[in-house]
This record gives C-alpha cells, structure tokens and sequence, in this order.
C-alpha cells in the first residue's frame, strides 16, 4: 500500500509532461519505464518547468498576483477581492493561508520532481547531453529552495542568519526533513551552485546565439534540451544565481563580482542584451524578452492574464474582484516622476499603463495582448516568455555593490540602465551624495522595472525597508516572514 501511495504521490508531481501520463503506476517500474533514455528525463524537466510557470508560482501568484499586491502596486483593493486579506499582512486569515501553503507546496513538488531525476540520473551517464540534464536540475532546485530562503526564511538585515528557515531537500522524500538555519540553507545553495556551473561549462548559450537556441518546435514543451536554450536554467542562470544568493547573504563584494562576470559573458554574444529605444516598437518587446536571463514559457498566460487584468477597453472600475488595477497616480508621482531622478520619457511608464481615455481606469497593458493569437505562431512566442530573472537585476546588483566603495561606478550602472529606457539625463555623482542616497536611486530604478514582477517584496525584505506604498508600510518580521504552513509545522517540528 505504501509503495501504491508513494506511486500516486510521484505520477501526480510528475504529470505536467504527456509521457508521465503513460506509466506504470508502480513506484519503481514507472521510474524505469520513464528515465531509460535522456527524452524521459528531458520530460521530466519540462514537469519541473510547467509547474513552476504554474498559477501558482510565476504564472500568477508569484509574479503580478499575490506578491505585488504586499507592495501596494495596486489601487485599493475591495474587502471581497482575493487578495485583501493578503495585501494587508493579514496572514492568520483562512484566504491568506491557503495562498501561502499554495507557494510552499508547488516550490516543494518541483524539488521532489527535479530530486527524482536527480535520483535516476546516472542512467544517462554515457549520453553527451548527461551535464546538461544534471546541471539543470540542481540548478532548479537551488532555485527553487531560494525563494522558499526568501519568502519563509529570516532576514539577514534584521535577524541575522543563526535562526531556523526552511527544509533543504536533496533527497527524493514523503517525510518530513529537519529544517536548516539560514545559513545552513546558504551553504547548500552555494555547494548547489557550484555543482550546476561545473556541470554547465559547456553549454550550448556560451557559444550560440539566441536564434539558433530558440523557437526550434511549434509547441511548449520543454522536450529539448536546446530549445528554449536561452531562457532556461543554463549557465548564465546559475551565475545570476549566485550573484543573488551572495547578495541576498549580505556579501555584496561577492554579488558583485558574480553580476560583473556575468554582464560581461552575455556581451560576448548578446543573446541576452539591455533593450533599446527601437525594441519598443514592437508589442511583443512590451515585457523586455531580450533582457530574460531565466524565463518561464507557458501558452497559460493567456488564461492566467485575463483573470487578473481587464481589457484596455473595458470601463470595469478599479477595485472591482478578481481584477487589479496599477495605483497610477501614485505611481507617477512618487516614482516615475519623482522630482530629480524621474522622467516623463521613461519607457516603461509610457509603455507599462494605459487607458483609452480619461474617463476609463488606467491599466497595467505590461501583460496585456491578444490572446487569441496562439504559441504555436512562431511569430507570436514570445508573448507567452515570462520573465523570472532580468539582466536589468544584474545591474543593479552590480550598482549596489560598489555603493560604498566605488560609487562612481555605481552611478555609471545606474545611469546605462536608465538610458536604456529611454531616460537620457543622467544622475551625477558628487561629493556630498550620501551611500544612503546612492542606494536610494539603486532601490527606486529596481522600483520602476519590477512593477508586477513580484520580486520587490523580498528586496524589501532584504533590505528590512519600508514599503513604499499608500500608506508607508514599515519593516516588521512579523510582515516579511511569511508563515510555514500549519500541516507542515504539526507533520514536521522545526526542531
């Protein structure tokens, strides 16, 4: 019987993929029926992938959904929208639980999913592609344990590293594991880390461009290991890994050199480059593809989209459930054209929100396209990229990293990614401009890109910031660690 639950456990954790529909339902005979060959484990990955591009992770709440709404991103939301109790830091409510354990069990899943090839990856050991395979999935899972560090963990600022934070799993498991301490969990993403590079020295994006490792096959699936080369978790990937793990730890030397090493790798080639004005042209271009380091490509976001976005046309009011609208006007104020570092040619305040006229709400269009228009278009494919990590976060963690020591050159970063929206006045570093002030800019530029990415409630967190949003929310523990789900505290003790 254990071994029939354990089966139903993996065939449902493994069955984002067509091949994992038809195996054996036997625990040990549906492994070797899958992983014989590298296309079994090559489905396997593109489990780990579907799920993380799920509604639940980047497909939604991860990204524009539930983590924007923690920074005010939004206009107001109504006592009945999903996202209240949330967006108030009102975690012991029922709606807001199930959010959080939502994120814990679908990070979770995906570790077990990429553990299981790592269990049976030896079987390939003689196939030329066996690093590839290797390195991206630890690669996945050092990932994936990051955002759970993030989300559920301490932060550094704050607490330091000593406390408890979360389970570091490397191991194909149904039971509970012991929870690590931060900089436990550290160390482990590091040892990860390391492992996947070597693994990934020679991957195919250090030499090819993004054309010949892109868009080879008319569906999603991540069935190859070269399609989708670009914005899987390559080598470039797990170098911008380590420079957020080293930043993440308070080593901003460290960050830095990681970030610099990396600007100048993807430069050989550009595969992955800064947008310019003329990209803009182009709808497709609205969310920047050409800046993805690591992506997620799902044909869901068409449905995700519409639950959460109206129409530019529609006249649906803001705060209207389930939708969101962008909290324009203090956005614009407080932001975009916020007096000395603000501009009124920013692409992205042009770009990212729209309304037809003065009497509709303005809307976020950032994700907004025609979603009638299918992923199997090749021309229409990069409408269904989803970013996860930016060349612009490389930047900035390379600003922020001389902020103290060389902030000349802090300013120098700061200033090319502001060109490259567009904004052709650049800040001047003198000697009366504070450390405080420099990172200000750094932290307002992150600001302006990361709206509806989700990635500036942790940066808050990070940092033990202040929200900058309607009211200023100020740093709590109690607001930036989210709670471990209650069935895993009662099946798995911390300590």
């Amino acid at each position: 019987m254990k071994k029939v639950l354990i089966a139903i456990a993996l065939l449902v954790g493994l069955s984002s993929c067509e091949k994992f529909l038809n195996v054996n339902p036997i625990n040990k005979a549906y492994e070797e029926d899958l992983f014989k060959d590298r296309s079994g484990f090559e489905a396997a990955l593109g489990g780990a992938y579907e799920s993380l591009a799920s509604d639940t992770l980047y497909g939604r709440d991860m990204k524009y959904g539930l983590m924007e709404t923690l920074v005010g991103s939004y206009s107001s939301l109504s006592a009945g929208h999903k996202y209240y109790r949330p967006s108030r830091y009102e975690y012991n409510y029922e709606e807001s639980k199930k959010f959080i354990k939502e994120i814990w069990s679908k990070f979770y899943k995906t570790i077990n999913q990429v553990n299981v090839i790592l269990k049976n990856i030896d079987h390939i050991q003689s196939d030329p592609n066996y690093n590839l395979v290797k390195g991206e999935a630890i690669g996945l899972r050092a990932f994936a344990h990051f955002q759970l560090l993030k989300l559920f963990g301490p932060s550094f600022a704050n607490e330091g590293s000593a406390g408890l934070a979360i389970p570091y799993k490397t191991e194909v498991s149904f039971q509970g594991v012991k929870f690590s301490t931060a900089s436990e969990v550290i160390k482990l993403l590091k040892k990860d880390l390391i492992e996947a590079r070597a693994l990934l020295e020679n991957d195919p994006i250090r030499t090819q461009g993004r054309g010949e490792t892109q868009d080879q096959f008319n569906y999603e699936k991540y069935n190859s290991l070269i399609d989708y080369r670009v914005i899987r978790m390559n080598y470039y990937a797990i170098i911008a890994l380590q420079a957020m793990v080293a930043q993440w730890e308070g080593d901003l030397a460290a960050a830095g050199t990681f970030a610099e090493e990396l600007i100048a790798e993807v430069d050989k080639l550009k595969s992955i480059r800064l947008a310019i004005n003329t990209d803009f042209a182009y709808l497709g271009n609205v969310r920047l593809p050409m800046e993805s380091v690591f992506a997620l490509f799902t044909n869901k976001l068409a449905t995700y989209v519409p639950k959460s976005f109206v129409a530019l046309e529609s006249s649906t009011s803001a705060g209207t459930s389930p939708y969101l609208f962008p909290n324009y006007s203090w956005l614009n104020t407080n932001l975009y054209n916020k007096s000395g570092s603000g501009s009124t040619n920013d692409n992205r305040l042009t770009n990212w929100f729209s309304r037809p006229n003065t009497s509709y709400p303005w809307k976020l269009s950032k994700y907004l396209f025609d979603f009638t228009k299918p992923y199997t278009d090749k021309s229409y494919k990069i409408f269904y990229e989803n970013k996860v990590i930016s060349l612009h976060t490389i930047y900035m963690i390379a600003a922020e990293s001389y902020a103290s020591t060389n902030p000349t050159k802090s300013f120098a970063y700061l200033n090319k990614v502001r060109n490259a929206r567009n904004i052709t006045t650049d800040l001047s570093y003198t000697s009366s401009t504070t450390e405080k002030e420099t990172k200000d800019l750094i932290f307002d530029e992150m600001r302006k890109e990361n709206i509806a990415e989700g990635y500036l409630f942790t940066e808050y967190k990070r940092l033990f910031r202040a929200i900058d949003r309607s009211p200023i929310v100020q740093p709590k523990k109690e607001i930036f660690n989210l709670p471990i789900p209650d069935d895993e505290l009662l099946f798995n003790p911390q300590n």
